[in-house]
């Protein structure tokens, strides 16, 4: 007291500025009490030139109305907190600087090689003992920096749109990988987060990258086309072209292909048939599915 003659009440939970009043002088103190003798507490304000102010506690219709900038206040919160973020950052910045060169001895405070990047990539997995299938995402990096945690948002994936993966001190490494089972075949967009530092470093750097998960990211062309049941059903539809314009039907092969003729190049195109496993069920496709030649 006496150095400032602003008073400011603030919200208990927030911290947001409802009220506030200024003296002319330097304020002397605050206490509660009877000001107007009616029974009822203020908080009583004292200035050091004798001014006194009571104060009444709002009442629940004034809730949130008590400032008429309310929404300037709000902006001048956000400012606040986004200039103490940048100077957080100025100040990590210029520790980092004070580094000359980066070594094993000063990873400590962060520093990373400039041509560090975060790697990433989709593999499927088939079904094990011990693990179902899943699409395998590794996420790595190029040199001798670990990777402490990794922060995984996507919707419909994981329990709560996210998944934290934050391998423990003995098992650090470069490379993460994590386990995803799509419940569905439909793209989804993984926003990575990853901290990325030295073997020793207690701060990090936060790499941000967006990975699309394919469509049929389940699915997985299988060499073995002998285990795949040969194809049963057939699609039947009507065309509106002449049959000249139209390359004549697919013979059968015994060979697990078939074979279009082109009347442009006259030649036959001949088309593989490709097995694919999709969880447990295993359906026998061709590459293409509808090829028409126009003379």
């Amino acid at each position: 007291m006496g150095k400032t003659r602003f008073i400011d009440a603030r919200s208990d939970r927030t911290g947001e500025v409802i009220f506030k009043d200024n003296f002319s002088s330097a304020v002397a103190g605050v206490v509660e009490g009877d000001y107007r003798l009616d029974g009822q507490k203020q908080l009583i304000c004292a200035s050091t030139d004798g001014e006194v102010r009571g104060y009444l506690p709002a009442s629940k219709d004034q809730k949130g109305s008590l400032m008429d900038s309310s929404s300037e206040q709000e902006l001048v919160r956000e400012l606040s907190q986004r200039k103490q973020n940048l100077l957080l950052e100025l100040r990590n910045y210029e520790e980092n600087a004070k580094v000359p060169g980066v070594s094993q001895t000063n990873s400590e405070v962060g520093v990373i090689p400039a041509n560090t990047q975060l790697q990433t990539a989709l593999s499927v997995r088939p079904a094990t003992e011990v693990q179902k299938a899943h699409v395998e995402l590794s996420i790595s990096t190029p040199n001798e920096t670990i990777i402490r945690a990794v922060l995984i948002f996507a919707e419909g994936i994981f329990e709560g749109e996210s998944h934290v993966v934050h391998p423990s001190a003995q098992n650090l490494s470069g490379c993460v990988r994590v386990p995803i089972v799509p419940p569905k075949d439909i793209p989804v967009d993984l926003h990575i987060k990853a901290f990325v530092g030295g073997k020793s470093s207690t701060q990090f750097h936060v790499f941000e990258i967006t990975r699309q998960l394919p469509r049929f990211s389940m699915y997985q062309i299988s060499a073995d086309t002998s285990a795949a049941p040969p194809p049963g059903g057939r699609v039947t539809f009507s065309i509106n072209e002449r049959p000249q314009r139209v390359g004549h039907s697919p013979p059968r092969s015994s060979t697990g292909s078939f074979s279009l003729y082109s009347h442009r190049s006259l030649t036959y195109l001949h088309f593989p048939l490709v097995s694919l496993s999709c969880r447990n069920l295993k359906l026998c496709v061709c590459k293409l599915c509808f090829l028409f030649f126009y003379v």
